[in-house]
Parts: structure tokens; sequence; C-alpha cells
């Protein structure tokens, strides 16, 4: 009978799984792998300046970052597919109005608005609900397959959706995208979804150990979560800012068919890698795995800084794209493996708002230091960044359970 219901717990957990990887190709097509398309075509159609769109985007990525840690604390008091829904509404309803904007406020309104609607169907909630279904060393495969659809969003997605912009218009498309954006995701939050697997969603089961037990008051107070998250924070600097300049780079060096392929790459070799790092942190450490992807990264920037052909800038896209799914999955997976799960939603949705300096100013960063040298000395820079992740969790030591 035993076995009976742990069968019934690993089969619902990989549908759940199978959800949440749909949920995350919307959430990362429509949000962050289109936000290039939505510079270029708002711009285009409504006449605003390019850095009044990546304002918008950039607020876009903040109000996610501190969206997360209040979707964390709804967690606590609300059924999570309620609080799925919600987000899924919000985001869909501010896409949908995107496309009528005509003044810059309004703009950063409704991508403020998305920002929050998005953040209650994207990291936060895919990694707790993980996580919390998936206690053993299933686990960082469990997130590797989910987390896999932040990728797989991009490579499917985002050509469709910017295709149909350019060719039905920005107030066409954008009702059409906003809808798409609830219908697809709030079906799979109420039919595959649910909190943890207790007696109330598999008949006879009983929640599962979480390993230790730490507090949200303690965890985020320990040197391991200061480090790590500064780690990651230089990490998706580097990162985010690599990719949205890899285009323009490989444009330079090769032409328009280049800089397509070596994008069309990087995200090919993050589904690919991401899925294979799943199996290998099952017999790596974390910590090294983290590690060794930082130095790959840092690799394949270098590689992209130093490109002077197609082959050498499509050498350091692969690289590149080989780091970039693993280090998005191994920052959880971290916090998981010494917190727990008992405050994991609140810890890690701290952590990823910290995270988001990184993400917000890596475009900037790298765009300035092109537009006072070079993409050589930009990439540089990001290799340099690289390094610096790499130190930093090179120094981050598990600390002892601070309670039971």
């Amino acid at each position: 009978m035993g076995q009976t219901r742990r069968n019934r717990r690993i089969y619902f957990g990989w549908w759940l799984v199978a959800g949440l990887f749909i949920v995350l190709t919307i959430s990362s097509g429509m949000g962050f792998y289109n936000l290039s398309v939505y510079i270029n075509v708002l711009s285009q159609a409504h006449g605003f300046a390019v850095s009044e769109v990546s304002g918008a985007v950039s607020l876009f990525f903040l109000v996610g970052g501190i969206g997360g840690m209040w979707v964390a604390r709804l967690f606590e008091r609300m059924d999570v597919r309620l609080v799925m829904t919600g987000g899924a509404a919000l985001g869909g309803l501010a896409l949908a109005l995107i496309g009528g904007v005509r003044e810059s406020w309004q703009l950063y309104v409704l991508f403020a608005l998305f920002g929050i609607g998005n953040s209650g169907v994207s990291i936060v909630t895919s990694t707790t609900l993980v996580t919390r279904w998936f206690p053993g060393p299933d686990r960082s495969v469990a997130l590797s397959v989910a987390s896999t659809g932040l990728s797989f969003g991009g490579v499917v997605l985002t050509p469709v959706s910017a295709a149909w912009l350019n060719t039905a218009g920005v107030e066409t498309t954008m009702p059409w995208l906003g809808f798409l954006f609830f219908a697809a995701i709030t079906p799979i939050a109420w039919l595959l979804v649910r909190w943890e697997p207790t007696e109330r969603t598999i008949e006879g089961a009983v929640p599962l150990p979480s390993g230790p037990v730490w507090y949200y008051r303690d965890a985020i107070r320990t040197p391991f979560f200061l480090v790590v998250s500064l780690g990651f924070v230089l990490c998706m600097c580097a990162q985010v800012g690599g990719i949205a300049h890899l285009y323009n780079q490989a444009q330079m060096i090769a032409g328009d068919v280049t800089a397509a392929r070596a994008v069309q790459i990087l995200s090919v070799m993050s589904i690919v890698m991401r899925i294979a790092g799943g199996w290998i942190v099952r017999r790596m450490s974390l910590r090294h795995f983290a590690l060794v992807n930082s130095l790959v990264q840092g690799a394949g920037v270098l590689i992209i800084a130093l490109a002077d052909s197609a082959t050498t800038v499509l050498v350091g896209a692969a690289v590149f794209g080989s780091s970039v799914g693993n280090l998005l999955m191994l920052h959880p997976l971290m916090l998981a493996e010494v917190f727990g799960t008992f405050d994991y939603a609140r810890i890690f949705s701290l952590s990823n708002a910290i995270t988001v300096l990184g993400v917000g100013s890596g475009p900037f960063m790298l765009g300035l230091v092109y537009d006072f040298s070079s993409y050589q000395v930009a990439f540089g820079v990001a290799a340099i960044l690289c390094l610096g992740s790499f130190l930093l969790m090179a120094l981050a030591r598990v600390p002892e359970v601070s309670s039971q």
C-alpha cells in the first residue's frame, strides 16, 4: 500500500513538472525573450524612444523581482492556483493593453503591472512547487525539466510573436498575446498544480520530509545566503548582458545570418545542457557544479569578446549557452539544499530579488562600455564578472542548521 501511494505521488509530481514547463515557456516566451521585440515594435509603431521602452523593460525586471517576494508571502495565505490565476490575469491584461499606449507613463505602468503578474507564474512559483514535491535526488532532474521551459519559450514563442507583431501590427497582436497568456496558463494551474503531495491531493499520502528547518529570518542573515546571492548578481549581470548584446556583436563580426544562428545556438545549448545538468548534479555537488559553470560562462563570453570570424563567434555562443540554463537552475537548488523547504519560498524570493540588480543592470552596463569603447571590452568585462562570481561562490560555506 505504501509503495502504491509513493507511485501515485511520483506520477502526479511529474505531471506537475510538465505543467510548469508549459507555464514557464509562456512566461519567458511572452516576457523575458519577447522584451527585445517589444522594444523594437513599440519604438517603431508609436514613436517611443528606444531609451523610453528600455526603461520600461528595466522596470519590468525590477518590479518582477520585488513582486516575487510578495508572491512568496501569498503562498502562506491562499491556494497557489489562485495566485497563479491572478498573476496570469494581471499579466495578460497588461500585455493586451500595451499595444494601445500613447504616453510614456502608460508604458511604464503597464510594464510594471506585467512584471507583477508575471512574478505570480514564473520562477519563484515553479521552483517552490518543485522543491516541495521532490525532496530527494530527483529534485535536480525535475527542476531541470521544468526550467527548460524558460529557454524553450525563446526558441518557440518569440519568433512566432515577432512575426505576428511585424505582420499584423502592435494594436492587433498585443491583445491576442495577452489573452493567450491568461488562457494558456490558467487551466494548467487548476488541472496540474497542487501545493504539496498531501492527503488533499493524493489519497492516503502524507507530507514528505523536507530536510533542514531554516526560518527565513535566520537564513537571510547567514554569510552563505549573502555570498551566494551576490555571486549570482555578478553571474546574471554577465549572462543577461551578454545575451542582450550577443546579436549585435555577432552581426558586426559576420553579418545577420551568423547573428541569428548565434542566438539559436545559445538557446539550444542552454536547453540541452540544462537537461544534462539535472543528471550531473546527482553525482556532483551543487557548489562544485556552480563553480564549473561560472568558469564556462566566463570562457564563453571571453571567446565572443575575442572572436574575429563567424566560426569563432558561434563557438563562443555554444560555450556561453551551455552554462546559461544550468546557472539559472543552480540558484534555487543551492538554496533549497542548504535551507530546506520550510521557508524556501520567502528565502529564494529575496535572493532572486537581489539578483535582479544583475539582471537589470547587465544590458545597460555592457551597452555603456560599448558606447565608450567596444564590444571586445564590453564582453571582456562580462568575463571578469564571471570570475568574480566564481570567487564569491568558492567562498560560500554551508552554515549549521539553526532550528529543528
